[in-house]
C-alpha cells in the first residue's frame, strides 16, 4: 500500500525528481506510475485533490523547478488535470 500523507508526498517528490534527472523518452510513463501509486493511497474526492494540490504545489518550488528537465512537470501537471477529470466523474 502507497505512503500517504507527508512521507508519501516526499517520497513521490524524491521519485519524479531522479526521474527528472535521467530525463530520456519514456520518462513520463514512469513519472505517470509514481504519481497515480501516490494518489492511490488517499480515498474520497477530496483528499486525492488536496494530494494533486500538495503534489503540485511542491513541484512548482523554485528548488524543484530549477530541477525540471524536458518539461516533465509539466506533463505531470496536464496528466493531474486527466486525473482529476476522472475522480469528478467517478465521484459524483
Amino acid at each position: 500500500m502507497p505512503t500517504t500523507g507527508m512521507d508519501g508526498l516526499d517520497e513521490t517528490e524524491r521519485s519524479i525528481l531522479a526521474l527528472a534527472a535521467s530525463y530520456k523518452l519514456g520518462t513520463i510513463i514512469k513519472a505517470e506510475r509514481v504519481v497515480d501509486d501516490y494518489l492511490d493511497g488517499f480515498e474520497g474526492y477530496r483528499a486525492r485533490r488536496a494530494a494533486m494540490d500538495a503534489l503540485l504545489h511542491e513541484l512548482a518550488l523554485p528548488g524543484c523547478r530549477s530541477r525540471n528537465r524536458g518539461g516533465l512537470f509539466e506533463l505531470i501537471g496536464l496528466h493531474l488535470k486527466r486525473r482529476h477529470r476522472e475522480m469528478v466523474y467517478l465521484f459524483q
